[in-house]
């Protein structure tokens, strides 16, 4: 009978202690519990590369989060756009979206993004033109990425030539200074100042940025009549018509162009500097200096930005709380495996990220022996980051840029004489195409 007594005793203590051991495990909120979640974006060397080494951070903290990085290489604006007007069926839990699209989707499928800021992500710690496009009312939708920080690359080896001292050139400096010097280095050596590509906006709107001028005014509607526009193509119309640039038709010309000595310098932002170094035979001969100054425009800075990208989170996910502490622990985490992630993918990818606390990183501050005088160019980029004014895109920006650019190659061509014919042409076309 006692020992009958005893063995019920010893029975219901076990239950009792394994009822207890899985009400413990529960009361985390299910933070032990295996989960998943699921992250688009492009670019294996870069935008893949980059979240998978974020993932592996959060997975040395959360071993129990898988993170799977889906490749989606070709119209991922148009995947998510189906996702969103199917009320969100088949999106994931984060997509990458390049900066200059993002308005579009915020303003055209309302409530369909996570409000960070609402989640306690601190926006001050990052670069301030990043956060203005996710951002709607008090609400910021997105985790900032990759800047697209610019600034002139020069061969200092052809200034050499025409007679000058290189680091006579290593400052800020106005587009009339950036002509006299292409001047002398075309009397001297035949090679025009810059390798342009015709086919692209990037060059004028880098220009127009560093003004902190709008393409658009507050009502949305287009405003290319601006003293920013207006200077930006007194520029290039003086570049031009001095030979002072190389007319490259395409991305691939271009490159051909800048790497294969066409030119003595271009205008574009860092992450090119990959592309530069596919030819060893040029090292020690590229330099950087600051993005020129636009004269005549009130808060011009010799700093802008082309390019980058940033991560969402849909509100149609069901790991909201997993994949908003993701984000924040790692993108936005100022723990030490955080900013050494930032670190890592500098040197790995060329990614230099906006969050500001990052800059300290060895990578960071490190000399590039690739450049003249070992140049530490990228604490140079990321000094001209922090000074980049903010440019909003609005819904319509691809229409604004297509007729704009449209406008300039007539300009090249001589089918347009002024720049009021060439300001003329590209409302009519924006008009004609969005109807306003």
């Amino acid at each position: 009978m006692k020992k009958g007594l005893l063995s019920i005793l010893v029975l219901v203590s076990v239950l009792f202690l394994t009822v207890s051991c899985s009400k413990s495990s529960d009361s985390s909120g299910g933070s032990a519990k295996a989960q998943k979640i699921t992250v688009w974006c492009w670019d294996p060397a870069f935008n893949i590369y980059s979240m998978k080494e974020a993932a592996k951070v959060y997975s040395e903290m959360h071993p129990e989060v898988t993170i799977e990085v889906v490749d989606i290489p070709e119209n991922i604006e148009g995947k998510i756009e189906a996702g969103l007007q199917a009320g969100g069926a088949g999106l994931p839990d984060i997509a990458l979206f390049q900066d200059y699209i993002i308005e579009k989707f915020i303003q055209n499928y309302p409530g369909s993004f996570v409000d960070l800021k609402a989640e306690g992500v601190d926006y001050s710690q990052f670069a301030q033109y990043k956060v203005a496009p996710m951002t709607e009312g008090d609400s910021v939708y997105g985790i900032p990425f990759d800047t697209g920080s610019t600034g002139f690359f020069l061969r200092s080896d052809l200034i050499t030539e025409a007679g000058l001292n290189p680091e006579d050139y290593q400052k800020e400096m106005t587009w009339s200074e950036m002509i006299a010097l292409g001047e002398t280095i075309k009397a001297a050596t035949g090679k025009p100042l810059i390798a342009y590509d015709n086919t692209s906006f990037d060059f004028l709107r880098i220009m127009v940025q560093s003004t902190g001028t709008q393409f658009f005014k507050d009502d949305g509607s287009v405003n290319y009549n601006t003293p920013a526009v207006k200077n930006s193509i007194a520029i290039l119309e003086e570049l031009h018509s001095k030979g002072l640039l190389y007319m490259a038709e395409g991305w691939n010309n271009w490159i051909a162009a800048f790497n294969g000595s066409e030119a003595a310098g271009f205008m574009n932002a860092l992450w090119i500097i990959g592309t530069l170094k596919t030819q060893p035979d040029l090292s020690g001969k590229w330099m950087v200096v600051p993005t020129p100054l636009v004269e005549g425009v009130a808060g011009a800075r010799n700093a802008s930005n082309n390019g980058g990208s940033s991560w969402y989170v849909f509100s149609s996910t069901k790991n909201k709380d997993v994949a908003v502490d993701f984000l924040k622990s790692t993108w936005a985490g100022t723990s030490d495996e955080a900013l050494e992630f930032y670190n890592t993918i500098l040197k790995g990818a060329g990614a230099m990220g906006t969050f500001l606390p990052s800059r300290g990183g060895s990578n960071y501050t490190a000399p590039d022996d690739f450049f003249y005088k070992s140049q530490a160019v990228y604490e140079d980029f990321s000094e001209w980051m922090a000074e980049v004014p903010v440019m909003y895109y609005t819904p319509n920006y691809l229409a604004m840029r297509t007729a704009l650019n449209n406008a300039l190659q007539n300009m090249f061509a001589g089918n347009l004489k002024s720049i009021d014919d060439v300001i003329a042409a590209a409302e009519a076309e924006y008009k004609q195409v969005t109807g306003n």
